[in-house]
């Protein structure tokens, strides 16, 4: 769980999970700034940052432990549907293990969560 509160600067927010804790922020009509990541961007940084992890596990799996691999996520707001681009970014010297890692970060958990109808309920 995530708790998110509100802080005096116009649009920040903090957001904290155990001990850890990010700003995030926005401009609205001329009001906030950009001292922390964007709401959307928390999405497409947790598609990201999934994914990675899952590339990074598939590499040991293989027997890499010195992985160069990160992907980019960008995420485009359109009627009627949301989309995530993703691109994997590998070290050269990786590239014969690409389709391997392509498999992995495909089913990756974010991506599974993000894949399943989403209900939205007050607690």
């Amino acid at each position: 769980m995530v708790d998110a509160a509100a802080l005096t600067e116009p649009w920040q927010v903090v957001y904290r999970t155990g001990g850890h804790a990010g700003l995030a922020d926005t401009v609205k009509e001329g009001a906030g700034g950009s001292a922390g990541m964007r709401p959307h961007e928390l999405l497409e940084a947790s598609l990201a940052t999934c994914m990675t992890i899952s590339a990074r596990m598939a590499l040991a799996d293989l027997g890499v432990t010195d992985a160069g691999v990160s992907v980019r996520v960008h995420l485009e707001r359109e009627e009627p549907a949301t989309r995530f681009r993703y691109e994997l970014l590998l070290d050269p010297a990786l590239e014969a293990h690409r389709a391997a890692i392509a498999e992995r970060i495909a089913c990756s958990p974010v991506r599974s969560t993000l894949s399943k109808p989403l209900f939205f309920e007050p607690a």
